[in-house]
């Protein structure tokens, strides 16, 4: 940062303070500040943000459709759809491990041969022609690179998904790959049924045959000892079994018997006759003598009240009710005498099967020695048996499933035919497009106001380099609304003494006069570098001043470029040259621009010598004459950087205003000039800026009249 002590002004001058030592910085930046750097660099952002839109556009205009397609399988054993020996049992739940595993499974060649083989067979090839096989492993290696496989969160579900530029040809892959794989799954099923079924095969004869000879041992041994029976155990088991459900049959039988019989006794005991016998009660022939009893009673009954004991018709009933109950008596006395009769014989029964029971206990003893024999051959045949029943019954099994197996998985969704592109996504592609965009802007804003050299708004002039903000030149275009200028800008300025243009020189010129100290007099308009418009400003700061009647002269002391002489088309028998040499008085040597009444002091051409007229004493012995003839003397320099006699003429003059182009000039070069011209003693003023686009928001900030341009439209005349 450039130090700007006391002898950079006048010697009534205060050194230049900057508000921003003074005030403390603000928590948060200035709203407005942010406002005025985006509206600064509108283009630059706008540019940058419809770039990355020009370049998505692009993308999607370029870019080759990709279809996606998705198909779901479920991860889940399957239970045998037919079971010969066993009810079907569902397998376990599948961990982590087998799910990954079955991943690679799905990401095998083997897999993307089998669903290129299927395709093959499915649908033609491009050239209408059978795949040849070579057709049908490019199309496997295809079908491999555009898959992808992973497990959907933590669930049984694996997601195929396939991505290519062909719709139907990424949704026949991703159901083919499922396909494949539950193909496979079912092939090796099938390859170890196979496998197992060939082995039990080859061991079921000899099972058969071992079985066979132990049953044949064991038969053999029951036969020659009388063990046989059908059921399985020996003659006297069975028949000592027989007997004892027999006898126990018997003896309740007998019980029976015995009771109806005792009861019968009983109830003769008590002289009821038998009539009220069970048994007796219980026979149909005595029912129907009852009746026949009942009929011929109540007969008798109406004729005894009607008729006499003689009365043949009653003596007849009397004698058919006597012979009615004779009959009945007589049963009575047949149904005792039967259950005495069954009592008997059911005791005979009971003493015959107790003789038998014993006779087969005996001879069931005696076989004891013989079943021990008999267990080993039954153990050994049932053994045989057993392993041969679970071979064959493996085999059944086997051959009932040889054609039904079933994979460990299922289609949870099969793909469908995608209906638009996954890629590029319009939608998602155009958002991030513009979300991009605004970053790309935004960074480009910051990399501007970074990456910046040029001195652009008032703030920079007085906060970075603390110098007096002298103002603004805007450029002759920028103020002229929707047309072009028609007129240089020197020109311009007396044509149109009310426009803003014009007024932007009244506005240097009043500061430069208005300023602190002693009323200036010779002013030096210098910069740092050639082609920032200290000429142009030079030449109109005079003309300006000398349509306004003060009495001014232009000074070109640019003598290696002469731009205000050609400018104003400067035209002298003697110039500048002559008078610092001494050849000539000041009077011949001044050329009046008649448009203005400016006078100037120029130069007819570039010295071709190496003498300097251009020295100390010269110049302050011709700003001492000028002092006394003019009120306002404006010296049009060289550029300080280049060349050294600049210096000289700033360090003579009252005052030193530096341009600079707005945005173009670094600081570091404005920085060294100011450095420069105070180590030669010169009275830096301030600093104006040149070339200033007004259309531009706040171009040069908010402490100056262009932020604020179109509230004054109506005072200038443009």
């Amino acid at each position: 940062m450039t130090n700007i002590d006391n002898r950079s002004f006048d010697t009534a001058d205060e050194p230049f303070q900057p508000t921003s030592e003074v005030a403390s910085a603000p928590l948060l930046p200035d709203p407005g500040v942010l406002w005025q750097v985006f509206r600064r660099n509108t283009l630059l952002v706008f540019g940058l943000f419809f770039l990355v839109l020009l370049l998505a556009a692009a993308y999607l205009a370029t870019a080759t459709p990709k279809y996606q397609a998705t198909a779901s399988l479920i991860v889940e054993p399957a239970s045998d759809p037919v079971r010969t020996s066993e009810p079907a049992q569902q397998g376990a739940i599948p961990n982590t491990d087998e799910i990954d595993t079955e991943i690679r499974l799905m990401s095998s060649p083997l897999v993307a041969s089998i669903a290129a083989q299927l395709y093959s067979e499915r649908f033609a090839s491009p050239d209408g022609d059978p795949f040849s096989d070579a057709e049908i492993e490019a199309l496997a290696s295809e079908m491999s690179r555009s898959t992808g496989i992973l497990r959907s969160g933590s669930s049984k579900i694996i997601d195929i998904t396939t991505s290519g530029p062909d719709a139907q040809f990424a949704a026949a892959t991703a159901n083919l790959i499922g396909e494949a794989y539950l193909q496979s799954q079912i092939d090796n099923k099938s390859q170890r049924s196979e496998s197992t079924q060939e082995f039990i095969k080859e061991r079921l004869d000899e099972l058969e045959s071992n079985a066979l000879s132990a049953q044949a041992a064991l038969d053999n041994y029951r036969a020659e000892r009388g063990l046989v029976t059908s059921s399985g155990g020996t003659n006297a088991e069975q028949e000592v079994s027989n007997l004892n459900t027999q006898l126990a049959s018997a003896r309740a039988d007998l019980a029976e018997k015995q009771g109806r019989l005792n009861a019968a006794r009983q109830q003769l005991a008590r002289g009821s006759g038998g009539a009220d016998v069970g048994a007796a009660l219980g026979s149909s022939t005595i029912a129907s003598l009852r009746q026949q009893e009942a009929r011929a009673s109540a007969e008798l009954a109406v004729l005894t009240q009607r008729y006499g004991e003689l009365y043949p018709e009653r003596r007849q009933t009397e004698s058919e009710l006597a012979d009615i109950r004779r009959r009945i008596q007589e049963e009575i006395n047949r149904v005792l005498s039967n259950l005495q009769a069954d009592v008997q014989t059911a005791q005979s029964r009971v003493a015959s099967l107790t003789a038998s029971r014993q006779s087969a206990i005996g001879a069931m003893s005696s076989n004891s020695r013989a079943q021990t024999g008999l267990n080993e051959l039954a153990q050994k045949a049932e053994a045989a048996q057993s392993i041969y029943q679970s071979f064959l019954e493996r085999s059944q099994e086997g051959a009932a499933l040889r054609d039904s197996e079933m994979p460990d998985a299922r289609f949870a969704t099969r793909a469908e035919v995608p209906k638009s592109p996954y890629s590029p996504n319009y939608v998602l592609t155009i958002a991030l497009a513009i979300v991009v965009g605004l970053i790309v802007g935004f960074v480009g804003l910051l990399a501007s106001e970074y990456l910046r050299r040029g001195v652009q708004t008032k703030r920079d002039v007085e906060r970075r380099l603390q110098l007096r903000y002298a103002g603004a030149i805007p450029t002759l275009k920028s103020t002229i609304k929707r047309r072009q200028a028609l007129e240089a800008p020197q020109d311009y300025v007396l044509s149109h003494p009310h426009s803003l243009f014009a007024e932007a020189f009244r506005s240097i010129r009043t500061f430069l006069m208005l300023s602190p100290g002693k009323r200036s007099r010779a002013i030096a308009i210098t910069s740092a570098l050639p082609g920032e418009g200290k000429t142009t400003t030079s030449v109109c700061l005079g003309r300006t001043a000398a349509s306004e009647g003060l009495r001014t002269i232009l000074v070109d002391a640019d003598l290696r470029r002469r731009g205000a002489s050609d400018l104003l088309e400067y035209e002298s028998d003697h110039d500048m040259y002559d008078y610092l040499l001494g050849d000539t008085p000041l009077g011949q040597c001044i050329y009046r621009d008649v448009m203005s009444g400016l006078d100037v002091l120029g130069s007819n051409a570039t010295p071709d010598g190496g003498k300097n007229p251009l020295q100390e004493h010269t110049v302050e012995r011709m700003l001492a004459e000028l002092r006394g003839l003019y009120d306002v003397i404006i010296i049009d320099t060289a550029p300080v950087l280049g060349v050294a006699e600049s210096r000289v003429l700033a360090a003579s003059a009252d005052r030193v205003l530096v341009i600079t182009q707005w945005r173009k000039t670094s600081i570091r070069a404005i920085e060294a000039v100011v450095d420069m011209l105070i180590d030669s003693g010169a009275k830096v003023t301030g600093l104006a800026l040149s070339q200033v686009n007004i259309k531009k928001y706040a171009s040069t900030g908010d402490g100056d009249v262009y932020a604020y341009a179109k509230k004054f439209r109506g005072y200038y005349t443009n």
